[in-house]
Parts: C-alpha cells; structure tokens; sequence
C-alpha cells in the first residue's frame, strides 16, 4: 500500500505543479534583469575630447558621434548627429530629434546674420556691422543707454576750452583767477572785453577762451587795479608799517634778471624742486622753513592778491613786479599786506605756515605772461 502511494505521488505532484502555473502564467514577469531581450534603452549623453572609440557602441570623431537605440535581437542602424561644442574642448551628442543652433556653425546662426533696431526707431542697423566698433554707439533716438553713456566728455575740464567759463566769487581779483588757469590776467581782460578800470563782480561769468588775444592787444592793457569782486577800485598805498620794520637788512644776495633785481623769500632749504609736470595751481619750489619764520618780497612791485581763494595754496599773496612778472607766496600763516599795497623786495610780508599736509614750508612761484617757469632761473645761487 505504501509502496502504491509513494509511487503516484510524484505524478500527482507534478500535475498540481503544472496545473498551478499554467493557472497564473499570463500574469507572471520575470524579474527586471531578465527583461534586457525586450526593454528599448537609448545611450546616455556622450561626452569627448578625443575623438576615439567608446564602450558604448558609439563612435566619436572630429565630424560628429554615432548613436544607435539597441533591441532584442539586431541593433538599429547607426546615425550620424554633428556633435556641438558645450565648452572649450568638450562636445555634446545633442538628444535624439533635436536640432540645435551654433553660432558660425554650417547652418546655425551667424553673427554677420543678426539686424536690430534701437527701440524707438524703425530702420534696423545694416547687417554685418554688429562686430565693428561704430555698432556700439546707438543710433540717433536710441534709448537703450542712459544719458551719461551717451556723451563721453573728449578734453578735461581742468584745461580752459573755448566753452568753458569762470563764475566770479566775492573776494576774487582778474589776476587770482589768471593764477589758477595759468593765464595772462591781461589776456583775460582783453576777452571778456574789459574796460578800465577792469572792475569784476560776483557772479559774473569770464570766458577763459584767450586764443584769439594778439600779443599787441596785451601790449595796449594800462596797469590793471589789484581790485577785489564786489569791492572799490584799490588805491595803491605806500608800503606798510609792519612790512618796513621788519624788512630784511644786511648783505643780502642779489640776482638781475629781466630787469628785475630778485632775492630769496625766505631763508631755508629746497624742499621740492620746479617741474614742469606739476598741477597748475603748484608749479614752484616748496622751501623749508620753522612755522612763523618771516616771509619777504622777492622783488620790488604791488601786492594784486592777499586771500586765501583759491584751493589748496591756504594764505596766499601774488606780487606784480611787471605788466609779465608775478611772483607768488602759498602757505603763510600770517599775512602783512592787502591788495594795492606797495612793497619793496625784502619788506616782510607774511609768516610761514603749513601746506596741506602739515609741512613747515613756503611754496613760492615765479609767472611769466600767465605761465610757470622755474623760480632757480631768478634768484640767486644759495
């Protein structure tokens, strides 16, 4: 009995196994592994620098990368896209089904290709000129940049133009605006048409244009009155008390030049030579000495500017020796003289104080019809 049941209980058993998977096969999948015969796979992005063989069936080259989706059994015929640059020395196969633009490439867009128009106006700019440098400046009306990218200024506005002007301040005389515009005070009344006694006021505006001065017209301009914006004409005065008391005296060394008899302004060292080179309102010689050492005239004539107007000289006095020669004192801490007075060279007429940056020092400056010129030239060796 025994034996009989041992003996169809594998058919049995099989027939229920068998039954079992036939009743579920339609619903069985194998696991996702097996399913490489049926599953459409499409190659990842290619990347390549070198233009050889891959692993992934794909060959790159100079000309472009061949792609192909794999299946089951034969592999599809490969296809040729031209591979685009997507960085210096890197190239991308683009997706299947997409066609992309390179600029200058064959077929892509071109540079010369591309027309645009400002925004308020019509006509487009020629095609072809997008690269040159005339294309960056907008077109007449256009409005793509601000006002101030539009206008870019050709000359600096430190140099006097045939534009520019000067707007006259209270205490200013025509000589201290000739100083600092290194101009002939003569030539600047001759252009703005000024009539004796050459009286300037506040807020009038001088036109700095002299070149159309003739050097006969400057020989024609009478002595010019040392007088101040907004003031009465200056009397010239005779030489003040505290600069004859205090004068220079002894052996003093001498230098003629010009007809002008000059000396040193001060006893000291040469700190800071004359340069040529040199901002307009300093071009002269710094010379070394203690604050409060007395200031003197280097040679004989009358004082045309006592103030401290113009920017970056503090106290500063401008002498007229000749209707050509000026001199100048910068820095004082203290000063003797005003406008109109007369002096003789060696008279004291200021103090030394500091410059800018709280040097004891005297600038001093020698101007020849408006124009610097090195102050070693005039006075004597040391």
């Amino acid at each position: 009995m025994v034996d009989v049941m041992r003996t169809n209980f594998f058919p049995v058993t099989m027939l229920a196994a068998l039954a079992l998977l036939q009743a579920c096969g339609s619903n069985y999948q194998a696991p996702l592994d097996d399913q490489s015969a049926v599953l459409q796979r499409a190659p990842a992005p290619i990347y390549s620098t070198t233009g050889t063989p891959t692993s992934v069936g794909a060959v790159i080259s100079s000309t472009g990368v061949s792609t192909s989706a794999t299946s089951s059994s034969t592999p599809a015929p490969a296809t040729t896209t031209p591979a685009r640059a997507v960085a210096a020395g890197v190239r991308v196969e683009p997706a299947a089904g997409v066609n992309v633009n390179v600029v200058n490439e064959q077929g892509g867009i071109r540079r010369s290709g591309i027309s645009r128009a400002p925004l308020d106006s019509g006509t487009p700019v020629p095609s072809g000129t997008l690269d040159s440098p005339a294309s960056s400046t907008p077109a007449a009306g256009s409005s793509r940049l601000p006002p101030a990218a539009n206008s870019i200024p050709t000359t600096p506005t430190s140099v006097p133009t045939g534009g520019q002007t000067h707007t006259v301040a209270r205490g200013e005389t025509l000589y201290s605006i000739a100083w600092q515009y290194s101009l002939d005070y003569r030539a600047l009344a001759v252009a703005n048409n000024l009539a004796e006694p050459y009286t300037i006021y506040p807020d009038q505006r001088l036109t700095l244009n002299i070149g159309g001065v003739s050097g006969n017209a400057l020989d024609r301009v009478p002595s010019i009155p040392a007088a101040p914006a907004g003031d009465p004409v200056a009397v010239p005065t005779e030489r003040p008390a505290a600069s004859v008391a205090s004068r220079r005296t002894g052996n003093v060394p001498t230098r003629e030049v010009e007809n002008i008899t000059w000396q040193w302004p001060v006893d000291g060292r040469v700190l800071r030579g004359f340069s040529a080179e040199a901002a307009t309102t300093s071009r002269g010689i710094d010379i070394g000495a203690s604050r409060g050492s007395p200031v003197y005239a280097a040679a004989d004539g009358d004082v045309v500017y006592s103030g401290r107007g113009i920017q970056g000289q503090g106290d500063l006095i401008i002498i007229r020796h000749s209707a050509r020669h000026l001199s100048a004192y910068s820095h004082n801490a203290n000063m003797l003289v005003t406008e109109g007075a007369r002096i003789r060279a060696g008279d004291k007429i200021a103090e030394v104080g500091t410059d800018t940056r709280g040097s004891e020092l005297l600038h001093f400056e020698v101007r020849v019809d408006g124009t610097p010129v090195d102050p070693s030239r005039y006075l004597p060796p040391q």
